[in-house]
């Protein structure tokens, strides 16, 4: 695999960012990150550039920043969970592994919240089949980088999301090997936006 990404953060990481590149063992630690642990880029520039908004928003409104990277990798250090047999296997492999769990826990599962499941499986599988690259693309009934909407709009959304079964979509790519991430750059910084 072969494309372009966008890593949307703020202006606080700037310096570190062009200085040793995005780097997947600098990333903050959290235990609910969508596809596991790893730098997370949009394939689409309004998105991110909605999410660095919000993460400056976060941090004091520090300012918003966009970094363009090629993500390459060989394709069988990559786990693209839009194609259906690859999402197939690594839901297998899961569905194996926490029946062995249940095997040795005599019967108690451990349990894990469901925003930490996810991140923990997402690891695991990713260090068990050597997964450099995570893609996957999330459905949403109500999305930030949409149009702003009250309360009951936003129900009424939900609602009619479901009923068509039609939702909005965010493609995502989560790299946790440096090495996989070529050439960044700054495309965007709110700074130098600011007339």
């Amino acid at each position: 695999m072969k494309e372009f990404g966008y890593h949307g953060t703020c202006s606080k990481y700037r310096y570190s960012i062009e200085t040793h590149g995005l780097d997947p063992d600098k990333c903050k630690y959290r235990d609910d990150h969508w596809l596991g642990q790893g730098v997370y880029f949009f394939d689409d520039y309004d998105k991110a550039l909605w999410w660095a908004s919000t993460i400056s928003s976060q941090n004091g409104n520090c300012g918003s920043v966009i970094f363009k990277s090629v993500i390459e990798a060989s394709d069988d250090v990559v786990l693209n969970l839009d194609d259906n047999s690859q999402l197939d296997k690594f839901m297998t492999e899961i569905i194996n592994t926490t029946k062995e769990i249940e095997k040795e826990c005599s019967g108690k599962m451990p349990i894990f919240e469901d925003k930490n499941f996810r991140a923990v499986f997402f690891d695991y599988y990713k260090q068990k089949n050597g997964i450099s690259v995570v893609i996957g693309t999330f459905q949403k009934d109500i999305a930030g980088y949409t149009t702003k909407r009250s309360f009951d709009e936003k129900e009424k959304q939900k609602k009619i999301m479901n009923i068509i079964g039609i939702k909005f979509k965010e493609r995502q790519i989560c790299v946790s090997q440096k090495d996989c991430i070529k050439s960044t750059q700054l495309v965007y910084n709110e700074e130098e936006e600011v007339i």
